[in-house]
């Protein structure tokens, strides 16, 4: 990209000469150019979905369904368990319900014809409040057993493990005859790796100078990452979502962005380099980087008047590129300033300007 801040220079003339003479110092105008606005930011390669694998039941582990390192796809049956116990539970807690299904019947029936008995003032209140208790019991029996069925049948299922993602699955911690408890831990651990997610953070000035909001970001800038080996990762990004909170002792906030990743060339914990691009480049006031003072109020340049005067002239920077600096305020395009030098001369005396 061609910048259009000239630079005049003047040989060897920077120091004052002998009897007050005027200092010599080149000058050029401030240009206007494209800045080429790509940002850099360290960045972490982080899972879309991990799910740690574990065992809801007691049993001996009878089998493992996949090779470690593979990709499996969700509803794959990764373990499966002796199952023994788990049918004969479930068969008793079934047996339970008919059980009490069937007496729940009678029971019902006896209250109903105790009931009548006692209106018509045969039965005694004793005995139709027996059979209401008899009967309200076995509901609640039935409840009760049903209930049991319920956990039973969760048991038995869980005698069998799918995946619940489709990613890549690590290294399975047990293998076939081992009894396995719930409290054994995770026994394997499966990653979505496609597509993948990059985390990085900006700066909340950054963020607010250069953006503003979250769409803004994502329709003005393009994604890259950069490995470690020093190339360019194939597939462009894209600005997923910004976190909800900035981190407090940093004052930055977590921005997240989605990348293909078919051949599994990211892997989680990876660290990358994320490149934002400006996809138009903003037009900008720049001045040569040599122009440039600095000091505790700000940074700033010597602006030269039609009388070869200079006055201080703070100015708000941008970004620098190709010994050019950008300004964000402060220098209007045309504007001479002293373009080398600058720290020999002294505001509102009258300079050479150099040839």
């Amino acid at each position: 990209m061609a910048l259009v801040c000239v630079l005049a220079f003047c040989g060897a003339c920077f120091a004052a000469p002998a009897g007050g003479a005027k200092i010599c110092v080149p000058v050029a105008k401030a240009g206007r150019a494209g800045e080429p606005e790509t940002f850099r930011y360290t960045a972490q390669v982080i899972p879309i979905a991990t799910v740690n694998i574990t065992s809801r039941i007691s049993a001996d582990l009878v089998s493992v369904g996949f090779k470690e390192g593979e990709h499996v796809e969700k509803g794959r049956l990764l373990y499966t368990f002796d199952d023994t116990r788990y049918v004969a539970m479930y068969k008793s807690d079934k047996a339970k319900i008919e059980e009490y299904e069937a007496k729940l019947i009678y029971a019902k029936n006896d209250y109903e014809r105790t009931n009548e008995l006692f209106k018509k003032g045969v039965s005694t209140k004793d005995e139709m409040e027996s059979s209401m208790s008899q009967y309200k019991s076995y509901q609640a029996s039935l409840l009760g057993a049903e209930a049991d069925l319920i956990l039973s049948e969760d048991d038995l299922k869980h005698c069998k493990i799918y995946s619940p993602i489709s990613g890549a699955i690590g290294l399975t911690n047990y293998t076939e005859g081992n009894y396995i408890t719930p409290s054994s831990g995770i026994l394997a651990t499966i990653v979505q790796l496609d597509p993948i997610r990059v985390k990085f953070s900006m700066s909340s000035r950054d963020f607010l100078e250069n953006f503003s909001d979250l769409e803004t970001l994502r329709k003005s800038c393009s994604v890259k990452i950069k490995l470690a080996d020093d190339t360019f990762y194939d597939e462009e990004g894209e600005i997923e979502f910004i976190n909800n909170e900035a981190v407090k002792s940093t004052d930055t906030v977590p921005i997240f962005a989605r990348f293909k990743n078919p051949n599994a060339k990211l892997l989680p914990n990876n660290t990358v380099a994320v490149y934002l691009k400006r996809k138009d480049d903003k037009s900008k006031v720049c001045v040569p980087i040599s122009a440039l003072l600095h000091d505790e109020e700000s940074s700033y340049v010597y602006v030269v008047d039609e009388n070869d005067i200079p006055h201080r002239r703070n100015v708000v920077l941008g970004r620098a590129a190709g010994g050019v600096q950008f300004l964000n305020s402060g220098v209007s395009e045309g504007e001479r300033v002293v373009s080398d030098g600058p720290h020999k001369v002294v505001e509102n005396v009258k300079i050479e300007v150099a040839k």
